[in-house]
């Protein structure tokens, strides 16, 4: 009976560990999670700035559609 107190209270305080680890762990994804999608919302916000620069920049719809086709194929 006492072994079996001694392996519960092991198993008990590895779990304890584990709980414990595992809340550092989330919290750390999380903060990157947070990280890497306030600088896609920079990232988009910038390409949305810049598309809207292109379009009052171009003198008509054949040269945006032709500016627009090179950006995407390189061509």
């Amino acid at each position: 009976m006492l072994s079996e107190q001694k392996t519960i209270e092991e198993q008990v305080a590895t779990l304890a560990g584990h709980t414990e680890l595992t809340d550092v762990e989330i919290g750390n994804s999380r903060f990157g999670i947070i990280t890497i999608m306030a600088m896609a919302g920079f990232v988009g916000a910038w390409g949305f700035v810049c598309l809207l620069n292109g379009i009052a920049q171009s003198q008509n719809i054949q040269e945006l559609g032709r500016g627009i086709f090179t950006a995407l194929t390189g061509i």
